[in-house]
C-alpha cells in the first residue's frame, strides 16, 4: 500500500510541475462525525456518531475538459463508542475509541462551472491512513464493573473474576488497532470566487482497522477552506 501511494503521488507531482498554472494549493479545516461498522456477533455501536475535527492541505490539478486529480495531506481526530464481545454480560459494554489519523487521499473529480463565481466538483477516490493514539480513552469492564483507561493502538485486557459456576480466571482482551489502513471516499467540493471552498465528504475503510471485531471506520467530514 505504501509503495502504491508513493507511485501515485510521484505521478501527481510530475503532472503538476509540467503545467503549474493548473495547480491549486489550499488549506482546509472542519469537523467530522464517525463510527464503526462491525460484526454484530462481536460488537455493537453505542450511541450516535462521535464528533471530531480535521485540518490539512490540499493540492488540486485540473486537466483539459475539466477533469481533476485531487490530493493533499490532512490530520483527523475521530471519536466513537462501541460495545465489544456480546454475552449475557458484555466484556466491554462501553468502549470509547478516540484516534488520530494522518490521511493521504487520491481523488478524481469533474469541475462543473455553474457561473464565474461558483464551481461544483463531485469526486470519488481512495485514501491511505496512518493511525495513532489520541490520548487515554475510557473503557467499562463488564465483569469487574470498573471503568478503566486504554489506548486503541496498545489494546487492553483485564482478568475476569471467578464465579461459582466457572471457578477459573481468564483474560478478556481487546486487540490493538492496526497502524495502517486504507479505504474509499466520495463527496462534493464547492469553490466560491476561485478562492473559498466548502467540502462534504463520506469515507469508509476497506481494510478492517481492528480484525478481532471486524471493525471498519466510516464517517462524514464537513470542511471549509481557502485555495491559492
Amino acid at each position: 500500500m505504501k509503495a502504491i501511494i508513493t507511485l501515485i503521488l510521484g505521478g501527481v507531482f510530475c503532472c503538476m510541475q509540467a503545467s503549474a498554472q493548473h495547480v491549486k494549493f489550499g488549506i482546509e479545516v472542519g469537523g467530522n462525525w464517525s463510527h464503526y461498522k462491525n460484526d454484530k456477533s462481536k460488537a455493537e455501536q453505542v450511541g450516535s456518531m462521535g464528533g471530531g475535527f480535521q485540518l490539512g492541505g490540499t493540492v488540486d490539478y485540473e486537466f483539459k475538459h475539466h477533469w481533476m486529480l485531487m490530493s493533499g495531506l490532512n490530520f483527523m481526530q475521530t471519536r466513537s463508542s462501541m460495545e465489544l464481545f456480546h454475552a449475557s454480560v458484555p466484556y466491554f459494554p462501553d468502549t470509547e475509541i478516540k484516534m488520530n489519523h494522518l490521511n493521504i487521499p487520491i481523488k478524481v473529480g469533474y469541475n462543473i462551472r455553474i457561473n464565474e463565481s461558483l464551481s461544483l466538483i463531485p469526486y470519488i477516490g481512495v485514501y491511505g491512513s496512518i493511525n495513532f493514539n489520541a490520548g487515554k480513552c475510557d473503557v467499562k469492564e463488564g465483569y469487574s464493573g470498573k471503568t478503566n483507561h486504554w489506548k486503541p493502538m496498545d489494546g487492553h485486557s483485564y482478568i475476569v473474576p471467578t464465579e461459582p459456576d466457572f471457578p477459573y480466571e481468564y483474560e478478556a482482551t481487546i486487540n490493538a488497532f492496526r497502524r495502517w489502513n486504507y479505504g474509499a471516499v466520495g463527496g462534493m467540493k464547492a469553490v466560491i470566487a476561485d478562492r473559498y471552498t466548502i467540502s462534504l465528504q463520506y469515507y469508509e475503510s476497506i481494510k478492517k482497522v481492528q480484525k478481532q471485531c471486524n471493525l471498519r471506520n466510516y464517517g462524514y467530514q464537513l470542511s471549509i477552506g481557502y485555495q491559492f
